[in-house]
């Protein structure tokens, strides 16, 4: 009891000399450093001849492969290959999404960057097979609605933590590029090439849910330390409120909850 009581008093010192503070999702979700992203499905159409006006293919890209994007030191910018965006396009040109927070923080826009430089790729297309492109301009944006989500594993099983924000796409997101149908090499430019892909269907997490967050509810709160204090000294595999997993409740899992209290919520 004793213990007990001065667990209690640490506590109430700590809450009145310390700051609670709110962050939007958009800044968590940088905080977190890194996403989970895939492109699950979208109608695409090519176009060729001056103004890009005759149809030459058209068709559902499919599901894209699951990616672990990273964000720039500072930012919610990251940077794809080509063929990471587009897993047809057989280009390891880097093109970087510049990212536009609003909503008060809960939408985030990435708009794609132009390449410094015509590049050549091969493109393949359902139907037609493999036709090589000169690509000279890359353009586009993705918006995304963030949501608050309980904690959970990742769902797209890449990020190896727990997530408590999804991203829901809005329909306004489209990518696409400009060039020219070409030879092998590039070096022979036939037709120009105009490409684009809406109606994005997608899935991705981020976020993180903050240390000390016993209950999962995303907030490092009271509860959280009441859980805590309440299973003091206990011990075993699994044991609620040993936050740092060592087998035993004791006071660095308090201090774990102490330092972050107020952290996501």
């Amino acid at each position: 009891m004793r213990a007990l009581n001065a667990f209690l008093a640490l506590t109430v010192c700590f809450m009145l000399t310390s700051t609670t503070y709110s962050q939007t999702l958009a800044e968590r979700l940088r905080q977190a450093g890194s996403i989970s992203f895939r492109i699950l499905n979208a109608d695409y159409s090519i176009t060729v001849g001056p103004g890009c006006v005759q149809s030459f293919a058209s068709g559902t890209l499919g599901a894209q492969n699951v990616l672990t994007v990273n964000f720039l030191p500072n930012s919610l910018d990251f940077e794809l290959t080509l063929q990471q965006v587009v897993n047809s396009i057989s280009s390891d040109q880097r093109v970087r999404f510049v990212a536009t927070v609003s909503n008060n923080g809960s939408r985030i826009t990435w708009t794609a960057q132009n390449i410094p430089q015509p590049v050549c790729a091969i493109v393949s297309i359902g139907g037609t097979g493999n036709v090589p492109f000169r690509i000279d301009e890359v353009y586009g944006s993705i918006t995304v609605d963030l949501e608050e989500i309980s904690c959970q594993a990742d769902p797209l099983g890449v990020l190896g933590r727990r997530v408590d924000i999804r991203m829901n796409i809005d329909p306004s997101s489209q990518m696409g590029f400009n060039g020219w149908v070409a030879d092998a090499v590039c070096g022979t430019l036939f037709f120009p090439a105009c490409a684009q892909a809406i109606n994005l269907q997608f899935a991705g997490f981020g976020g993180r849910c903050p240390a000390g967050d016993v209950n999962d509810d995303g907030c490092v709160n009271d509860s959280d330390l009441l859980i805590v204090l309440f299973n003091f000294g206990n011990t075993g595999s699994g044991v609620q409120g040993d936050v740092n997993d060592d087998g035993v409740v004791n006071d660095s899992d308090l201090l774990v909850v102490l330092f972050n209290f107020g952290q996501g919520c």
